[in-house]
């Protein structure tokens, strides 16, 4: 008796690639897919309000006061997530001191603000390999093709980077751009583990974003203060109020409740709801307007080998996210 035909062999492929695949071709409304589009345009643009805050106030203030701002009076207003203090101070000091002040003092050191919005988007492949070393998730082809691609984007930008720059060499602000980038991924394990610990505890118990938020801007506040007073000019920490201007609180605001409440509460709200693959894909979206916005605000300038390196990792990203749902498309297509 002869084996499957070839077309029957497919189909039955084509039944055990279903299941996976259409878990992540889930639609979002209009509404949300516009929600998504302006928190990664919000996030481009508040590396506008990072440089100019910076010329102004030292990192470590800078983050502390994003975090202050971020947790009040949110705070008073939410319960504590149920969670253990440990896993909110660890998810506070990976994203600010971890990811933010790192991002600042690569900006200090004269690494563009367009550009840094570019690299740091890296993180999306630190998270896959982090939840496949701690979660034991799965790495489907395309991202790993992706990350590849990127891979090489970045060392095309990371070769010009590294070449002096008015007599100073950015290789170190490049490397801290990608360890930044390595911090956002780490808190995106923290955040990870802390909503499957509540789901094992009890399957209808969830973590709220925004008590989320600002527990673990609460959480992160003592240490930046700390790290600033030891290591930053005296008074930096007061500046704000010694020196403020209208515009300083203005940066302020937009780096604390746009960026911090409303953006990171807002799409992790969008993350509970749809598959990553629905959403992730509107971050590629931050270095377009964040590189659009320091080149109109800063007159910021990237060479043709730099676009032609950042084209490249744009490319490696979309493959990355958005590969496996088009795939899934054209599965559910064909079996229609």
């Amino acid at each position: 008796m002869s084996g499957p035909s070839k077309r029957g062999q497919a189909r039955a492929y084509r039944g055990r690639l279903l299941p996976e695949l259409l878990a992540i071709n889930d639609v979002m409304p209009l509404r949300h897919n516009l929600l998504a589009l302006a928190i990664a345009t919000i996030w481009g643009l508040t590396f506008v309000s990072i440089k100019i805050s910076l010329q102004t106030i030292p990192p470590f203030a800078l983050s502390g006061w994003r975090f202050f701002l971020a947790a009040v009076p949110l705070v008073f207003f939410v319960g504590k997530p149920q969670a253990p203090w440990r896993w909110l101070i660890a998810y506070g000091l990976f994203i600010s001191i971890g990811q933010f002040v790192v991002l600042f003092i690569a900006l200090n050191l004269g690494f563009p603000a367009g550009l840094m919005s570019l690299v740091v988007q890296t993180q999306v492949f630190f998270t896959i390999g982090l939840a496949v070393a701690f979660f034991k998730e799965k790495v489907q082809r395309w991202q790993l093709i992706g990350a590849l691609i990127a891979a090489c984007g970045l060392v095309v930008i990371g070769v010009t980077k590294v070449q002096a720059v008015d007599g100073k060499s950015l290789g170190l602000a490049f490397f801290l751009v990608l360890l930044a980038a390595f911090f956002w991924a780490a808190g995106n394990a923290v955040a990870k583990h802390v909503a499957r610990e509540a789901g094992r505890e009890s399957p209808s118990r969830t973590i709220d974003p925004m008590n989320f938020i600002a527990w673990t801007s609460v959480a992160c506040v003592p240490a930046l203060i700390a790290i600033s007073l030891a290591s930053e000019p005296a008074g930096s920490l007061l500046l704000p109020i010694t020196q403020g201007t209208l515009s300083m609180w203005f940066h302020l605001c937009v780096l604390a409740y746009a960026a911090q409440v409303f953006g990171y509460g807002l799409w992790s709200n969008l993350l509970t709801r749809y598959p990553a693959s629905a959403v992730s894909p509107f971050a590629l979206w931050v270095p377009v307007a964040g590189m659009s916005a320091t080149a109109w605000v800063f007159g910021e300038t990237l060479s043709a080998v730099q676009l032609f390196g950042a084209a490249i990792v744009m490319v490696g990203l979309a493959a990355a996210v958005a590969m496996p749902a088009i795939i899934a498309r054209r599965v559910s297509g064909d079996r229609r």
